[in-house]
């Protein structure tokens, strides 16, 4: 079981998008709590991950031996990479 947590810039980003948008990712990402590689990608170049959710996209940080799950960035498709 790995634990979440959700760094200041991505709660300001889901503060300012629609509540249902941000219930929606927030519940993606706490489904990542039994199994995270079930939905992750590996970004090309980087230790991070990413979870796609419609427009929006989730950049993490796994730590597999605290069995810690970041959230570092969280945005619009066009403008997280």
């Amino acid at each position: 079981m790995y634990s979440i947590k959700i760094e200041k810039n991505a709660e300001k980003f889901l503060k300012k998008i629609p509540k249902q948008d941000s219930e929606i990712i927030l519940n993606k990402i706490y489904s990542l709590k039994e199994n995270p590689f079930r939905f992750l990608k590996r970004l090309k170049g980087y230790k991070l991950w990413r979870l796609r959710i419609h427009k929006y996209r989730v950049i993490i940080d796994v730590v597999v031996s605290g069995n810690n799950l970041v959230v570092l960035k969280i945005g619009y498709r066009k403008n997280i990479y």
